[in-house]
């Protein structure tokens, strides 16, 4: 018997945790946290635990499907990789020759760190759409922060943090690995805990101020927090003296944003907000920490998250120790998401300005992140603004994974064809014409760098992969071998040897070395003389924004479904839902079938006050049906004391083991995809309007 430990990390969600694979006979067979990983430090949470349920899990693909019986069929068969890309290849090309490389596009979901290899595939292809969900998570927060002071918020320095703000984010369900053992060490040492959540949550139960803000009006609070602080001079004057610009526009725009009016707005009482904000001000440095859904899917994302910026600015927490970092990855350019890759900066302008969505959210074209799924569509179902005919998803379930799932399911439906990489069968891989298998996070090597602050970990394969799975960048080498594209890379090893370059080695040398980071620089500001803005310093009222036609201060705009907004369309629905939170043993749709995980969770539940369920006559534990103007689905009621008697909440991506699961159980079926923000194209699904009907 062969045996050895293998030090890698996981990826069953972003966090990836640092772990220790036990390896017999080419077979994983044990895993544990690994204690020296600089971010998790020995955590592993249920997903990673399930390591081997998943990978050797019965319903797991392990050879190329190719479909049979028509395009309706949901029928597959067994076919080599030479036959599965022969087919691929030929439908990219029929596309290309038929529509322009532009008709085809790539998506994916929680990408496996593929975005890079799949970017740059596109761009030697000719086409600028890669299509992924950062309109939901993340890319308001990256595009809001970086207007306005030139660098993400995403790195709260939380164990140095004297005052910890978590803004619609629960990172004990979310990001446990990356976050919690700062967040912790931060409370040891005695910070104050700020919650601002509808849900009270774990940590919202420790927390000295818990804020239960009405689903959608965000903004409106941290618009009244800013206001509160300038109203009693607890902003430090000498930052925003030397450092900001627009300080007169901000304030007098932030007046009316008073505690009374807010809370009127929020439903937060006026003096909890008051003391909520003045807890930020006075115990610095402070750390705001917003939720990567939380506050990225409301109609007003852009400006709720420039919001937040201003409000860490305005009281002297950019980039400095126990506030939000500035932190540069390593690979730099070379990174998950670095220029190195992006189509817009790599192909002709012509072409570039071809990326859908920036026709409609001007900003793309000066910020790097996908398209947004919902500039896709229409290029689907009405060839606007020009058609795609041929996409590729890759670990994307996107007809559960996105909103108004009856939509994203009829567009698929209508490609000339659709390419799906997942480890199991999904109500989105139905709808494929080809299936590749890729292979397990186990079962491939890789370097980590997107939102690993300033640290580059090495992801080192433990076993090969089972049955006939490939690690997906071997599968885009060997399918540009097809389609003739001799300028992708020829090998894994050489892709993985180009994202370490900066580093000045290579992967071999890398998997070796395990782990590399830059120290971390705080004010880079002061040595540099200038933020990175256009006015080299933060910018509070943000000039250059008028330009593209965006208000250049942040603005609070009212839900399109709400009570104050569709007082109407409220009578037929008159509960405010919100929807999205985190399982832990979940990392969005997948996971569902595995037993281990399911068990924590089987079923879907709408989290109800008692006395909001005792009006409709709702048992607890109850099946109930939960209707939008879009439609209705099952849901099981969970009686909630602490949600608002006008709120209900429900988790996502619930499909599995029900018949027809995608459009019963499956919350999208009833979430909205036209009001979003008009900036980042974020979508409104943390605010509609419901209702609970008892079942026949």
């Amino acid at each position: 018997m062969t045996t050895k430990t293998v030090r890698t990390i996981c990826f069953e969600c972003h966090s990836r945790c640092g772990v220790l694979l036990d390896v017999e006979n080419g077979k994983v067979t044990g895993i544990r946290g690994d204690k020296t990983h600089p971010h998790s430090h020995g955590y592993i949470c249920p997903k990673g635990n399930a390591c081997m349920e998943i990978m050797y899990h019965p319903e797991r693909i392990t050879q190329p499907l190719v479909k049979v019986g028509g395009k309706d069929s949901e029928r597959f068969e067994a076919a080599s990789w030479d036959k599965a890309l022969n087919i691929v290849s030929e439908n990219l090309l029929a596309a290309k020759e038929k529509y322009g490389p532009e008709s085809v596009v790539f998506g994916s979901g929680t990408t496996r760190g593929m975005a890079p290899y799949l970017n740059r595939f596109l761009n030697r292809f000719g086409s600028p759409t890669f299509m992924a969900p950062s309109n939901m998570s993340g890319g308001p927060i990256a595009i809001g922060a970086l207007v306005t002071c030139g660098f993400g918020l995403v790195d709260p320095d939380y164990a140095e943090s004297r005052c910890i703000l978590l803004w619609a984010h629960n990172p004990e369900n979310s990001w446990p690995g990356l976050y919690m053992h700062d967040i912790n060490t931060g409370l040891k040492k005695g910070a104050k805990l700020i919650v601002v959540d509808p849900r009270r949550t774990r940590l919202a139960k420790k927390a000295d101020h818990w804020l239960q803000v009405r689903p959608g009006t965000d903004t409106a609070l941290v618009l009244c927090f800013i206001n509160v602080l300038i109203q009693k001079g607890l902003y430090d004057k000498a930052f925003v003296e030397k450092w900001c610009s627009g300080f007169d526009q901000l304030a007098k725009h932030a007046a009316q944003y008073t505690p009374d009016t807010t809370s009127k707005i929020t439903w937060v009482p006026a003096a909890d907000i008051e003391a909520a904000a003045e807890c930020f001000a006075t115990n610095g440095p402070a750390a705001i920490g917003p939720g990567m859904g939380g506050v990225c899917q409301q109609n007003d994302a852009f400006d709720l998250c420039r919001g937040l910026t201003i409000l860490s600015a305005i009281t002297g927490n950019l980039a400095v120790p126990g506030g939000n970092l500035q932190c540069q990855s390593p690979t730099r350019k070379r990174s998950c998401y670095g220029s190195d890759f992006d189509s817009y900066l790599n192909l002709p302008k012509e072409q570039a300005k071809k990326k859908l969505g920036i026709d409609r959210f001007p900003i793309l074209e000066f910020i790097p992140i996908p398209s947004p799924p919902q500039a896709v569509w229409p290029a689907i179902e009405a060839g606007k603004p020009y058609p795609v005919r041929a996409v590729g998803l890759f670990a994307n379930n996107s007809v559960c994974a996105y909103p108004n799932s009856l939509r994203v399911r009829n567009a698929l439906r209508s490609l000339d064809f659709l390419l799906a990489v997942d480890y199991f069968h999904t109500p989105t891989t139905a709808l494929a014409d080809v299936i590749l298998p890729p292979a397990h996070w186990a079962e491939r090597d890789d370097v980590e760098d997107l939102l690993m602050k300033n640290h580059v970990i090495a992801q080192p394969k433990a076993v090969e992969p089972v049955g006939d799975c490939r690690d997906e960048k071997q599968m885009l080498i060997d399918l540009a071998v097809k389609m003739g594209m001799d300028d992708y890379w020829k090998s894994v090893e050489e892709i993985l040897d180009y994202r370490l370059e900066p580093l000045g080695v290579t992967w071999a040398q890398f998997k070796v070395k395990q782990r590399h980071f830059n120290p971390i620089k705080h004010r880079m500001y002061e040595e540099k003389g200038r933020f990175r803005t256009p006015s080299g310093k933060v910018e509070l009222y943000a000039e250059f924004l008028k330009g593209i036609n965006i208000q250049p201060l942040p603005e609070y705009r009212e839900p399109a479904e709400s009570p104050v907004s569709s007082p109407e369309l409220a009578r037929d629905f008159p509960l405010v839902l919100t929807t999205g939170g985190r399982l832990l043993g979940y990392y969005h749709s997948s996971h569902r079938n595995i037993a281990s995980l399911k068990k924590r969770a089987p079923d879907p539940e709408l989290q109800i006050h008692p006395e909001t369920a005792a009006k409709l006559g709702v048992e607890n534990g109850e099946w109930v049906y939960l209707a939008t103007p879009r439609g209705k689905v099952e849901i099981k009621a969970l009686f909630d004391e602490n949600i608002h008697p006008d709120v209900v909440h429900s988790h996502h991506g619930f499909w599995y083991g029900v018949k027809d699961g995608w459009k019963r159980i499956n919350i999208n079926m009833v979430t909205d995809d036209e009001n979003m923000c008009p900036v980042t194209a974020s979508v409104p699904i943390k605010s509609l309007l419901c209702r609970v009907e008892k079942m026949a």
